[in-house]
């Protein structure tokens, strides 16, 4: 920089901008001489004994001149995470990050002899047990990868012991504060909130008490076929093999992100990250996931009509439709068609909807060119709402109910469609009243389908919390999520 103006509220700065110079990206190893690696060091240590530290040292953020090769001068960019009046951890993290990026460009042993030339031995001791990953930008953290099976960081440690044979190298105990851990904390707190304040104690402690501990065992036994299920069709449209034990704990930790996101979101998410995890490209895990929530849709509607035609009667179906309903179905039809001729309601709905068919549509098509893919992800998706409907059932038969099999799973689809369309966490609320006021719709009295919902909800909601917070911390710790 080369000056600043003021001028009210108005601040110039003055640049100069280096003229023939290259990024470290674009050496070669063979290209980059020590004279550069000392102009390298020399730049950094500037900005130190200036009381400044970078943070995020990368290769694209260090510039050499290229007219002298013997007497290069480095250039330092990309100052945007720095600090001033730096603390010495700053500072130490810098140096490391520094010999690390050199070690994975010109090897280990050039690096820290760079590293020696430019510090004093206590200074090279001092940053040393700051040589681990989870104290480099994210581009050294895939250089590092890209290099093995060559151990980059045990190398440097080896290194400088060859040269302070009593020096202490052990990496320190430092945490990385990221965007993963934001999100962690943040479904945390919205989960205890949502349990403070959705969860009523005595109301499950009562509804419990007064139902058969059999049925409910049963109940447990359906839930757990809903995880099959919803593996089953995850590895079935997956583009990638998965292992059936971590997709298994990928369904198992969504009820927990279920405490902090809307029905139905908190599943999509963790496929999609799973998936993304797994180098599968953004737009094609996003297909993935939205392939597996259109085949949800067309396997519940699938599942009405079959039931219907098995039973023989329409029963609860026929007084859905009831003429005042047919008419609001036929008006707002009539307004959807009337404002589509409008040219920007019809853009505005085309920016909508034609982007999911756009990244549907190429695996829908790849997926039905296996049928034995496609199968078995609907079989996959039928397993998750029979486990749910089955849950169901068991929770009435807990309390002596026995309410038809079609009624029973219409009242069910209208109960889990109002959890996905009210955005509170899990279908909190929603839920309880929906499925409860269509069981009295049935015939039930309030008390028994409030006591049932109450049964139900606590097996497939708030007893799952628990292993899916054991199951997401394991699956991040493996690096899954």
């Amino acid at each position: 920089m080369l000056g600043m103006a003021e001028s009210r509220d108005t601040f110039v700065l003055v640049y100069q901008r280096p003229v023939g110079i290259r990024p470290l990206t674009e050496f070669e190893p063979a290209d980059i001489t020590d004279a550069m690696l000392d102009a390298i060091w020399a730049e950094l240590l500037k900005a130190h004994d200036a009381n400044i530290a970078h943070r995020s040292i990368t290769a694209e953020c260090v510039f050499l001149t290229t007219d002298d090769p013997e007497e290069p001068h480095a250039w330092l960019t990309a100052w945007e995470l720095g600090e001033v009046a730096a603390s010495e951890l700053a500072v130490r993290i810098d140096r490391a990050q520094l010999v690390t990026l050199l070690a994975t460009k010109v090897g280990a042993e050039r690096a820290v002899e760079s590293a020696f030339r430019a510090l004093s031995a206590d200074d090279v001791e001092h940053f040393a047990p700051m040589l681990q990953t989870i104290a480099m930008p994210r581009s050294t953290r895939e250089a590092l990868k890209d290099s093995r099976p060559v151990k980059v960081l045990e190398t440097v440690r080896e290194k400088i012991l060859e040269r302070l044979p009593d020096a202490t190298v052990e990496a320190e105990n430092i945490t990385r504060f990221g965007t993963r851990t934001v999100v962690t904390l943040m479904i945390a707190l919205v989960a205890t909130a949502v349990v403070v304040v959705g969860f009523r104690t005595q109301d499950y402690l009562d509804a419990l008490e007064q139902a058969n501990p059999w049925w409910l065992l049963i109940a447990v036994g359906w839930v757990a076929l809903t995880y099959v299920g919803a593996s089953l069709t995850l590895i079935a449209f997956s583009p990638v093999k998965l292992p059936w034990g971590r997709v298994m704990l990928v369904q198992m930790a969504a009820a927990y992100v279920a405490l902090a996101a809307p029905a139905g979101v908190g599943p999509a998410a963790l496929n999609a990250r799973m998936l993304t995890r797994r180098n599968v490209p953004g737009p094609l895990a996003v297909a993935t996931v939205a392939l597996i929530q259109v085949s949800a849709v067309v396997v519940t509607v699938a599942g009405l009509l079959t039931l219907t035609l098995l039973t023989g009667s329409e029963g609860t179906l026929a007084s859905i439709p009831s003429t005042a309903i047919l008419i609001a179905i036929g008006v707002s039809i009539v307004v959807i068609a009337l404002a589509l001729l409008v040219p920007r309601v019809r853009r505005w709905a085309a920016a909508r909807v034609l982007p999911t068919l756009r990244q549907t549509w190429p695996r829908l098509s790849q997926i039905i060119s296996q049928p034995s893919r496609l199968g078995l992800g609907l079989a996959g998706n039928a397993i998750l709402t029979i486990g749910y409907v089955g849950a169901f059932h068991a929770s009435l038969a807990a309390f002596g109910q026995n309410v038809p099999l079609l009624e029973l799973a219409v009242v069910f689809f209208v109960g889990n469609t109002v959890g996905a369309l009210v955005p509170t966490p899990g279908g909190l609320f929603a839920v309880e009243i929906a499925l409860s006021t269509a069981l009295q719709g049935v015939g039930l009295s309030q008390a028994v389908a409030l006591s049932a919902v109450i049964v139900y909800r606590f097996i497939t909601y708030w007893l799952r919390i628990p292993l899916g917070f054991v199951s997401m911390r394991y699956l991040e710790r493996k690096g899954e999520l």
